[in-house]
């Protein structure tokens, strides 16, 4: 007849099985639920060539995205921030805030992950997320813009480079040439002025989260005619 003392150890045992099939279950199910990044309702994908696919992701105070998959390196440019919470299938969810106008790159190819994010603020939460479909195909090289008035390289690594462009009223940034494809992604609201060689110059009126795609070899100046300073991410393909 087993001992009072095996019984308690045989009872834990048991208890521990549950746990760790109950868990099981759930991680399972997380994974069933979970959609493709481009099926996710708050994902809205506004731009595709061969070369990226651009999401614009809103989630609104106190609502939450599905459980999506990213099968692709990207790259996240926080366009309205706040506090949010960011759960990974399998692990605990982490809270944190995010400012606006940060990036950061997430590997996704050859290592995609799949999780959700709550916006446990009081403001809108949005993102514009660039996913690389592929590499670029330009024989060109990667700008050297870190001197370049108004344009601070923020980070790098193989596939992009990242430039964060600050232009207070009535200042420019001087010509800039690039021989790679690039996106700029906008934060703030103003009037821009942008020449190229040879053209008669573009006024531009920016809205946080517009974005402009470039393929091939540009030449540039910005000039910030409006009465605000303009803040913009712009992201280098390699």
């Amino acid at each position: 007849m087993p001992t009072k003392k095996s019984m308690w150890v045989l009872l834990g045992l048991f208890s521990i099985a549950v746990c760790a099939f109950s868990s099981q279950q759930l991680f399972a199910q997380a994974q069933q639920a979970a959609v493709p990044v481009e099926q996710e309702p708050r994902h809205q994908v506004v731009f595709q060539n061969q070369t990226v696919r651009i999401y614009d992701c809103l989630i609104p105070p106190g609502d939450i995205t599905l459980f999506h998959t990213h099968s692709f390196d990207s790259v996240t440019v926080v366009v309205s921030g706040g506090k949010a919470r960011n759960e990974f299938v399998g692990k605990p969810p982490m809270e944190f805030s995010i400012p606006t106008g940060v990036s950061n790159f997430s590997k996704g190819t050859n290592a995609p992950y799949t999780h959700r994010i709550e916006n446990v603020g009081t403001t809108p939460l949005r993102f514009v997320v660039p996913e690389l479909l592929s590499s670029s195909s330009s024989p060109g090289v990667p700008a050297s813009l870190g001197k370049v008035p108004g344009t601070q390289l923020v980070w790098e690594n193989d596939r992009v480079a990242a430039y964060r462009v600050s232009i207070d009223p009535d200042q420019s940034t001087g010509t800039r040439s690039r021989t790679l494809p690039w996106l700029r992604v906008s934060i703030t609201q103003t009037t821009l002025s942008v020449q190229g060689p040879n053209k008669a110059a573009e006024t531009l009126e920016t809205q946080p989260g517009d974005y402009r795609w470039h393929e091939g070899p540009t030449t540039d100046s910005i000039k910030n005619i409006g009465s605000t300073k303009y803040e913009a991410i712009e992201i280098e393909l390699k």
